[in-house]
């Protein structure tokens, strides 16, 4: 099987989400910051460095907070909360279409999403979640 991360970024009640870019892989879908965990990679390493590859930002993995499989099944998937530590964001247009802080009720208008991260954004909109995933 497959591994990948999420990077979870919140700054309030609102998440970092971006518009994936990369054709016959979920394009236009918003989803968090994703990518694969390569060979000899922790996944902490991998949230480092999805985060700068996509968005160009520098974050510190906190914790790891779920796991699910993705739609397709081909992967295992890492939700970590991370902090955010540079928030220059400088999108890499090969990965990203474009980006937006958005809370849960806003996720639900913003177009295509996967179900599960739905699923994980509804959970972590709630108040016992405020601390856990920090921008």
């Amino acid at each position: 099987m497959k591994q990948a991360v999420a990077v979870i970024i919140r700054k309030g009640d609102k998440f970092l989400l971006i518009k994936r870019a990369k054709k016959g892989e979920a394009e236009n879908y918003w989803c968090p910051i994703t990518g694969a965990i390569e060979q000899d990679e922790t996944q902490e390493q991998a949230v480092i460095r999805e985060a700068c590859e996509e968005m160009g930002i520098g974050v510190k993995p906190i914790q790891k907070v779920w796991e699910c499989y993705t739609e397709d099944k081909q992967y295992l998937l890492h939700w970590w909360s991370v902090k955010l530590i540079d928030d220059r964001i400088t999108m890499n247009h090969d990965e990203v279409k474009d980006y937006q802080w958005v809370n849960y009720k806003q996720m639900q208008n913003i177009g295509m999403m996967f179900k599960a991260d739905l699923v994980f954004f509804k959970e972590a909109s709630k108040p016992r979640w405020k601390n856990c995933a920090s921008g």
